[in-house]
Parts: structure tokens; sequence; C-alpha cells
């Protein structure tokens, strides 16, 4: 939410944005004279129109907070209305504004239109290359997802919206997930012949209801995240993904101990739940037991470190799910090889 507008950046199209402005979140300049305001934390009509007159760009609600960092030379002012932070540093005769978090915000559209692109080649790859007409369907799916993704992220800036942070987070996760899919359909292992795993068949409806609850878990994250409500349904669906986590490592390792292509995301799971557990506790500490007292650096860390595990436990989830769907037969007909005539 650091930068306003969409799809351009501060009024730049977004790929000519200037580095350094990147890096500093630099914004505007403005009268010296406005310190005073500052000092006593007023946030003044005057000193609302001095940032935003100087960029058409920057509008802050009239309900935005004014913190003292360091007495006449630095203050924060806080725009929760608009989710934004900016930050207000004394030099020479006139203050400086700064936006806070343009690195990161712009940094993630970038990356987003290079996930963009390589979708569309991705596509197009399997368009020309792919015999398999539900390939073709899947190829295109990636790619209307990634459009849908990229006008919900830019809804979210324009609209300030809440549900669109929620719905662009969960579509995230989604397209993850079908991109492990496309990699897997894609694979050797799967176009090659494979052999029938004994007992795989029994894996199915465990494997799916994991996935599907690693899903649903990181959609009420997405809804504690961004409106700080849902944790006991947060904290529910936790305690039913571990249970099944357990449930499906403790199978494949009584079951097909041997057989690495069940145990290694099976045991990459595992690892994954620990690790989950340690920065959910910590992100709950961090957020609402520590609040403001603990340094901004650690709790982000922590918070995202918690969606990071959350989205690999999903992929590795549904890369196990598929491999044991496609060791079982349960794919039979939909595995051969994808430049040659596939019967379905």
């Amino acid at each position: 939410m650091a930068v306003p507008d969409w799809p351009t950046t501060f009024g730049y199209n977004m790929f000519l944005y200037p580095l350094s402005k990147t890096i500093s979140g630099y914004i505007v300049s403005i009268d010296a004279k406005l310190q005073v305001d500052l000092d006593n934390s007023i946030f003044s009509p005057s000193l609302q129109n001095a940032i935003e007159s100087k960029d058409d760009h920057i509008s802050l609600s009239t309900v935005s907070k004014i913190e003292v960092i360091e007495s006449g030379k630095s203050w924060r002012i806080n725009d929760s209305k608009n989710h934004r932070t900016f930050t207000v540093k004394k030099a020479a005769n006139k203050l400086e504004v700064y936006v806070q978090g343009v690195f990161a915000e712009h940094s993630h559209r970038l990356m987003g239109s290079i996930v963009g692109l390589l979708t569309i080649s991705l596509a197009i790859s399997i368009w020309k290359f792919d015999q398999r007409k539900w390939m073709k369907w899947l190829g295109g799916i990636a790619l209307l997802g990634v459009i849908i993704q990229g006008a919900l992220g830019g809804l979210r800036v324009t609209e300030i919206s809440v549900i669109f942070a929620i719905v662009h987070a969960c579509l995230a996760q989604a397209f993850l997930a079908l991109c492990c899919g496309l990699m897997m359909f894609t694979s050797r292992e799967w176009t090659e012949w494979h052999h029938n795993v004994e007992g795989a068949i029994l894996l199915r409806h465990l494997s799916i209801f994991t996935t599907g609850g690693v899903y649903f878990q990181l959609i009420w994250g997405a809804i504690l995240r961004h409106t700080a409500s849902q944790l006991q349904t947060h904290v529910f669906f936790a305690i039913l993904v571990a249970n099944c986590v357990l449930w499906i490592a403790s199978r494949v390792f009584i079951h097909h101990r041997n057989f690495p292509k069940f145990t290694v995301p099976s045991l990459f799971l595992g690892v994954f739940l620990i690790l989950q557990i340690v920065l959910g506790i910590g992100a709950w500490f961090s957020e609402f037991q520590l609040g403001d007292s603990l340094a901004s650096l650690p709790r982000i860390a922590i918070t995202t470190g918690h969606l990071v595990i959350g989205a690999l436990m999903l992929v590795t989830s549904v890369i196990l799910t598929l491999r044991v769907f496609l060791y079982s037969s349960a794919f039979k007909g939909y595995s051969s090889n994808p430049v040659g005539e596939v019967s379905v």
C-alpha cells in the first residue's frame, strides 16, 4: 500500500520508476514552518494540504496520527485509513517527506510482472508443444489466473479494500498450487512409465483432505492477517492440519517407508509443520501480545516466515497428493507422453 496509484507508480511507468526513489521512498519537500505542528503531534489541514499539493497521487486521511521519533529532527505520520506510513525528516531549511515501504511494494509489482510474463510463455509452450487437451485447458486457466491476480492487486491499491487483499492472498496460493501441478504434469515422472504402489489407493482421500485443510488454513490466515479477527478459526484449522499431516506421515512411513516418492514429501511436511507451529506461536506473541514493544523488522520476519512456510506446506502437500494418485493408477490415461498422441 506504499504506492497509491496503479498500474503506474507515483505517475511513472511502472518499469521506468527511478531506482533512487524506490530505495529512499522520498516523495516531497514541504515548508519547515510546519515543524511546529509535527512537534505538537497535530495533523493540521495546512500540513495535510502541503503534502498532498506536492504530488497528485498522495492523499492522507484526516484521521492520520503523528508520532515524534526525535524531537526537532524526525516524525512519523500513520495513516491507518489508507494503510500507509510516512516519515518526515528535517533537512536544512525544509522538511522531507518519505513514504515507507516503496521498495517492497514496487519490487512486488515488478516480480508480479515477471510472473505474468513467465505464465504467458508457459501457456504458449503448452498450447504449442503439448498434445494433451486437458493440459491446454490448465495452461489457459493459469494464464487467466495470473491476469485476475494482477487486477486484484491493483484494485487492492486503488480501492483500499481489505476484501480485495484477502482474495488476492488466497488466489496467490491457489495459483502457486496450480503451477506445482503443471510442473508435475510436464515432468518425466509423470510422462514416463511408472509402477503401481500397493496400498497407495488408501492414501488418496487422506492426501486430498490434507491439501484442502492446508489451503483453508491459509485462507483463514489471510483473513486474520488483514482483519486481526477469526483467530479461533485459524487455530482450529491449524490443529486439524497438524493431525492430518501426522496421520499421513505415519501411514507413509509405516506402509511405504521404502518408497522415496512418498517418504520425502511426507518428511518435508512434518518438518514444515514443526516450523509452522513455532512461527505461528511467535506471530501470535508479536502481533497480539508484544505489539509495538517489538521492533518492526522481527515482527515482519516472523509473520512473513509463517506465511512462507504455509505456502511450502501447500506445495509439498499438492506434490504428495499428485504422486499418490499417479502411483495408484488414478490418473491412468492422463500421464502419457505430452508430445505424442494421448488418449484420455
